[in-house]
């Protein structure tokens, strides 16, 4: 629990940077710190083993807790010490998030969207760890972890993400990326025999959901300059929650139905995700044409009168 509710901050860290920058190099900014907790994300697992086959699992954890302490002192010597004046108590504070829910719809759809590819994310690295450590397969932690090395497409793309979600807007960005990871996904559904198909496969999830979750970081941000944080914190508290089911889920489908069963569920939350994001831009698009619609109806716009010029005799 200590573990977890520091990892947090790194989350929150998007938020931090979206504030500090213009708000037309915001998406550049969040994209870029997206791309450092990505890179960790996926080499973690790689490190991780490695550490754990050379020192122990006790060894490992020492290494990374003396890492987690260089961090804390890079953040206090460098990040921005401003801190806003607080409006309400921190118990009011918590308790006004679910009204934030319900307030922006923005943010419901944010929710919905990034919940399900979050999901889809974590169900698929967890059931893949538990497909390959079994027969015929039965690759140590070792091994498995060097697939991790093909996320790194992932982290690689966000910086570009982040620049055309400043150009294009984050819903242009949201739906090319799951498009993306749902072309990986169906990859993942031809089986694991390959392991070249395989890598390509996770390649482009991971690349579709981390560009996708900074272009989401970014919207949300724009729902509410001032209360980033806490729309930030209400979206990220329900996406996490959205990986731990999706990791609960990944041994029981494994069990159930085989790695066809894991992936083609993967594959399902990434199609109706990107569905989700694709029906919200319509609605926007037919919101403001009923709206410029109803604005112009029975304007009249008038003529500017030219005066009639005569001719001297």
């Amino acid at each position: 629990m200590i573990i977890g509710a520091g990892a947090s901050v790194s989350a929150q860290s998007s938020t931090i940077a979206g504030r500090t920058v213009p708000e037309e190099r915001r998406g550049t900014a969040v994209a870029l710190v997206a791309a450092g907790m990505s890179a960790g994300i996926l080499l973690s697992r790689l490190v991780g083993g490695a550490l754990a086959h050379a020192l122990g699992w006790r060894g490992m954890l020492l290494a990374f807790a003396g890492l987690v302490l260089v961090c804390a002192a890079g953040a206090w010597l460098r990040l921005p010490d401003h801190r806003p004046a607080p409006t309400h108590s921190y118990l009011a504070t918590l308790t006004a998030l679910p009204g934030l829910l319900r307030r922006y719809r923005a943010l419901r759809h944010a929710v919905a969207a990034g919940s399900l590819w979050y999901f889809a994310f974590s169900l698929v690295w967890v059931a893949l760890t538990v497909r390959l450590a079994q027969p015929p397969y039965g690759l140590d932690a070792a091994a498995i972890g060097l697939y991790s090395l093909a996320g790194a497409l992932g982290f690689a793309a966000l910086p570009v993400a982040g620049r055309l979600g400043d150009r294009f807007g984050p819903r242009a960005v949201i739906c090319t990326s799951m498009s993306t990871a749902a072309a990986g996904a169906a990859l993942l559904c031809t089986g694991l025999d390959h392991p070249a198909v395989t890598a390509a496969g996770l390649a482009l999830v991971d690349a579709g959901c981390f560009t996708a979750q900074a272009a989401n970081q970014a919207r949300i941000l724009a729902i509410d300059p001032h209360r980033g944080g806490s729309l930030s914190g209400v979206y990220l508290l329900l996406y996490f929650l959205a990986g731990v089911a999706g990791s609960a889920l990944a041994a029981p489908l494994i069990t159930v139905g085989g790695w066809p069963a894991a992936s083609g569920a993967v594959l399902g939350a990434l199609l109706l995700s990107g569905f989700l994001a694709l029906r919200r831009g319509m609605g926007e698009t037919r919101g403001r044409d009923e709206a410029t619609h109803k604005t112009g109806r029975g304007t009249h716009v008038p003529v500017p009168s030219v005066p009639l010029r005569t001719r001297s005799r």
